[in-house]
């Protein structure tokens, strides 16, 4: 996924209104921080926090500051009445973001994941192309401690980014250099 693709769908997360509101808050997860979509059902309403006029999410012990619009919909998503149960709730059990099928239980990575991609998120493709992007901006150490990634995970991703900025590099010079030779001799 191309960087103006992932930008497209985040808009259309974030601004589209006749999708689900657990699709677009699941999908702008995904495409802003490049969480695991294993992660991201597994959330709770407890992580959701405001302080300060400002929300945050807390990943991996770390609140993640959220972009407003981001925040609303996780708001209005942890307020939402979850009436998905197939059977009447029996248990109090943990406050899911994305509640399953089965009370007190998180919604499953396949039905999540099948419910993006019939919006046309593919989710490791997001989560690839938000982690390239997030890993040119944030320290490999950082980005681990914030996103929950296994230390060596942050530097390859890391390295990937790089490698497209090297790829860039090598190319406008090879485009000067070609430039050099065909420009008129004075």
């Amino acid at each position: 996924m191309d960087e103006d693709g992932r930008w497209q769908l985040l808009k259309r997360c974030l601004t589209d209104s006749t999708m689900a509101l657990d699709t677009r808050a699941a999908g702008a997860l995904i495409l802003l921080f490049g969480l695991h979509a294993s992660h991201v059902r597994h959330l709770t309403a407890t992580q959701l926090t405001s302080r300060d006029g400002n929300s945050y999410l807390t990943v991996n012990r770390h609140p993640i500051l959220l972009p407003p619009r981001l925040a609303r919909i996780l708001h209005q998503l942890a307020e939402a009445p979850h009436t998905r149960a197939a059977l009447t709730r029996t248990t109090r059990g943990e406050p899911w973001l994305f509640p399953g099928l089965v009370p007190g239980r998180p919604t499953s990575q396949t039905g999540l994941s099948s419910k993006l991609l019939a919006h046309g998120i593919d989710t490791r493709p997001a989560r690839n192309a938000a982690l390239v992007a997030l890993s040119g901006d944030l320290p490999a150490p950082v980005l681990a401690s914030i996103l929950g990634l296994h230390p060596n995970t942050a530097v390859r991703w890391a390295g990937f980014a790089k490698t497209s900025w090297a790829g860039y590099l090598a190319a406008r010079a090879a485009d000067l250099q070609m430039e050099r030779n065909t420009a008129p001799q004075e």
